[in-house]
């Protein structure tokens, strides 16, 4: 049977990389090449049935992530509130990733909320890199309607689906493909959806039926990029920059990369998040998706030992769950 092979981008979306055809459809499921991506069922059985030689290692470590208790959100600064959510604030107009707050279905939390919901309040956008359950929950979302009635969704493509139910179906949103820039934002903001080398999956039948990615934030000529979830790829770290140009600051995934064999398809160790950020040529490198849900079998500080060796200490800034940078 021949593949049905089809090119996807949103048409009333700007598109900023000119030769981008869109991206690419395998029998109605996104692949970042023509070869449809495979799952490991090997690969997981044998990750779940062998023993973890860090296991002690993991147990004794797993709480020693440290949470900063957020008392009120500040224009102008980036904080960490854990995983991959970051709540950004530039000049006035707030942005929030891949908002994920509770136990997950499989995973419970294992660090503290650094916040009160309730306090989330006049967030302009939400941006979510993928469908899978540790960066989009749809319970995190709707705990945010009360206090932000007005949010808007910047989404991948075909992820709208999931909004369609209540409450959520009242959340404004709009979907792009790779290199597309969402419209009518706020003054002087542009958000760019961006490549990543990942895959998307919420139940049993729809693996890659919605598309993955990375943003890349601009206000004004100062950048910042959300790396989403990755694994390693040069290519196409070096196509978002000759693209996009540098960004000031690189919030980058350093964890679940243990064991190497069955996350290298999906996540990046520290060493590769490294080099894709030396080929971005960030400035600022602020880690994420280590810490607060155990996904994988390395220890909960093991991920920050081995950046710490591998990023200049002036470049990187390594915060607590709650913790804040200045922009």
């Amino acid at each position: 049977m021949s593949n049905h092979i089809k090119y996807e981008l949103n048409n009333n979306l700007p598109l900023l990389k000119a030769d981008y055809s869109g991206n690419i459809l395998v029998n109605g499921r996104f692949s970042k090449d023509l070869v449809k991506k495979k799952t490991h069922l090997f690969k997981t059985i044998r990750w779940l049935v062998k023993r973890n030689p860090q296991k002690e290692e993991l147990a004794k470590e797993k709480s020693i992530i440290k949470v900063n208790k957020i008392n009120s959100f500040e224009d102008n600064k980036i904080y960490w509130l854990g995983h991959s959510c970051f709540y950004i604030n530039i000049a006035g107009i707030s942005f929030i990733t891949d908002p994920v707050f509770f136990d997950l279905i499989t995973n419970k939390r294992d660090t503290a909320l650094p916040f009160n919901i309730k306090d989330l309040k006049n967030i302009s956008y939400i941006l979510i890199s993928h469908d899978h359950y540790d960066h989009l929950s749809i319970k995190s979302i709707s705990s945010l309607l009360e206090n932000n009635p007005d949010m808007e969704a910047l989404l991948p493509l075909k992820t709208s689906e999931l909004f369609n139910s209540c409450p959520l179906k009242w959340i404004s949103r709009q979907e792009a493909g790779w290199y597309q820039s969402y419209i009518y934002l706020k003054d002087n903001v542009r958000v760019t959806f961006l490549p990543s080398d990942h895959w998307c999956r919420r139940g049993l039948f729809d693996q890659n039926k919605r598309l993955w990615g990375s943003f890349m934030i601009e206000h004004k000529g100062h950048k910042i990029f959300f790396a989403g979830d990755t694994a390693y790829n040069e290519e196409m770290y070096k196509d978002i920059k000759n693209t996009m140009g540098s960004p000031d600051i690189c919030l980058m995934p350093i964890g679940s990369y243990s064991p190497y064999y069955m996350m290298r398809d999906h996540h990046i160790n520290p060493e590769e998040a490294a080099a894709l950020f030396e080929i971005l040529g960030g400035k600022k490198f602020i880690p994420m998706h280590y810490g607060t849900y155990t996904m994988s079998s390395e220890p909960a500080g093991e991920p920050v030992r081995r950046i710490k060796k591998v990023i200049d200490k002036d470049k990187l800034v390594l915060l607590e769950i709650g913790g804040e940078y200045n922009l």
